[in-house]
């Protein structure tokens, strides 16, 4: 990555100066105690955060998980405390070693991905905002199971550069959001496995699928991809286990085309939600909560806006 020394700002350097600080402290600190120190520094969060924390409890109340009022204080605070740890947890992974990730991360259905790989036609691998996604794909890589990332660059060019180092170190490559269809779409025809986050907020350019009750705008990209060339989605998940991070890959989800392209993306966008929804009612103690899943609502009002879909369409999806 070539730095341009003319778009490199005092801010960014300041920024930097920071992260090395911190990056030389906590590097030093052990496993357990980095995860002691990130629930800490999210309970902190969580006391003075008050509009992340009506974030959180206005995604809970309106999901449908029929949560108590009792429930939904405990998931709030939770949902702090975890993304503080996960945060934190960063850096150790960053300078962890192969032996290091063993000890840390579990990794279970590997298997799963090395039947998807062998079929040779490329793959979507989907997760969500849930657990600790950033250790799914360095552990899998370390295990010599790389794939394709979609990841949006950071701001500054400086820590760019090493989240991109961190992020490939064991053979992963990433594409960046502007232009990832195309690479996307390269990827796969060399036989290659794509991973896709698919819970954020699609704004304008998403299309509505059911999600935790409700209407969503969500990014088309990975269904239009399992649509047109008909590959299998390889879904996995992970959630912190006594002190471990355990990482599952799940059996292979394969959808039969109708031959309709719009309709085809639409059931494999809300399949692939689907499969998000029923990780979440397993444990939604490990979803992002803090992030406004649900400010694009449906206007049909509003053209730019992707209108609902045929109620026969959700009829089918349900199907799988």
């Amino acid at each position: 990555m070539n730095l341009d020394s003319g778009n490199i700002r005092f801010r960014h350097r300041f920024e930097y100066g920071l992260f090395k600080a911190f990056d030389g402290v906590l590097s030093a600190l052990s496993w357990t105690l980095i995860w002691t120190l990130g629930e800490t520094l999210g309970l902190c969060f969580w006391a003075i955060d008050g509009r992340h924390r009506r974030v959180v409890r206005n995604n809970l109340r309106s999901s449908n998980l029929k949560l108590t009022p009792e429930k939904i204080d405990q998931l709030t605070r939770h949902a702090f405390t975890h993304y503080g740890g996960f945060f934190l947890s960063l850096i150790k992974l960053r300078h962890a070693s192969e032996e290091e990730l063993e000890q840390w991360i579990q990794v279970d259905g590997l298997e799963y991905f090395d039947e998807a790989l062998n079929e040779g036609k490329g793959f979507i691998q989907l997760t969500g905002h849930y657990g600790h996604w950033e250790a799914i794909a360095l552990a899998q890589s370390a295990h010599g199971r790389s794939l394709d990332v979609i990841g949006r660059a950071l701001d500054n060019p400086l820590l760019e550069k090493i989240s991109l180092a961190f992020r490939t170190r064991f053979g992963n490559r990433v594409i960046l959001k502007n232009g990832a269809l195309r690479e996307s779409i390269k990827a796969i025809k060399e036989g290659r496995g794509v991973g896709f986050l698919l819970d954020q907020d699609g704004l304008g350019e998403g299309i509505f699928v059911k999600f935790l009750g409700q209407w969503a705008s969500t990014h088309a990209s990975a269904g239009a991809l399992v649509a047109k060339y008909q590959i299998p989605i390889l879904p996995v998940f992970s959630w912190m286990d006594q002190g471990r991070i355990h990482v599952q890959f799940h059996p292979l989800v394969r959808l039969s085309p109708s031959g309709h392209a719009d309709q085809d993306t639409w059931v494999a966008t809300q399949v692939m939600t689907r499969i998000l929804e029923e990780q979440i009612h397993r444990d939604p103690r490990w979803w992002f909560w803090l992030h406004n899943r649900f400010k694009t609502r449906p206007n049909h009002e509003n053209p730019a806006l992707s209108p609902l879909p045929p109620k026969e369409w959700l009829e089918l999806s349900k199907s799988y």
